[in-house]
């Protein structure tokens, strides 16, 4: 696992993001932001991951707290991935599958608190997946649900390519077709 498994700055060009975007790696400890209904963990507590690799892309080159992948102003971060090497496929799919598991509480939530969406599954090869949810703000939350018809602005995609898996989260305001793209590409460069 290197940094050229990570989702890169031009494809969210190729999505419609015309503002610069700074992209900032790191190796470490599996720290990713999950959603806050699931609980706060790490590719560690879940899966025994030390050795992750980060990469956070922002529209600024100012970073938060004490990470580098994060933007100090969370309305400049495009999108954060976190990824590692399971060791084996099988592995992998597990872990893709736990992680996705986490996440499902949040599609969910009492009205006006901010919900995913369905999950949306990418199948690129044999053992080439991915499973994405879009995200939905609290005013859009009026039934305990996504609502119906209406565009996620970005989400949260669990993928596996291989031994690798990840997580990664879009805060870019992309719609299912954006979405979709962004996705592909990075578990396909996974």
């Amino acid at each position: 696992m290197t940094n050229r498994h990570l989702l890169t700055a031009a494809e969210f060009r190729k999505v419609g993001l015309s503002k610069p975007i700074y992209v900032r790696d790191r190796v470490g400890d599996g720290n990713y932001a999950n959603a806050v209904c699931t609980g706060e963990k790490t590719l560690g507590e879940t899966l025994g991951s030390y050795g992750a690799h980060f990469r956070g892309l922002a529209t600024s080159k100012d970073t938060g707290n004490d990470d580098p992948t994060t933007a100090a102003n969370s309305e400049n971060q495009v999108a954060r991935e976190v990824a590692d090497d399971a060791g084996s496929r099988a592995l992998a799919q597990n872990f893709a599958e736990r992680l996705l598991l986490e996440e499902v509480p949040c599609q969910s939530e009492p009205a006006t608190h901010w919900i995913y969406g369905p999950t949306h599954t990418i199948d690129v090869a044999a053992d080439i997946t991915a499973s994405w949810m879009g995200v939905y703000d609290g005013d859009q939350n009026t039934k305990g649900t996504a609502p119906r018809g209406k565009e996620p602005c970005g989400g949260i995609a669990v993928l596996r390519n291989g031994s690798h898996y990840g997580v990664l989260e879009v805060h870019a305001c992309l719609d299912t077709a954006a979405m979709t793209r962004i996705v592909r590409a990075a578990v396909t460069r996974l």
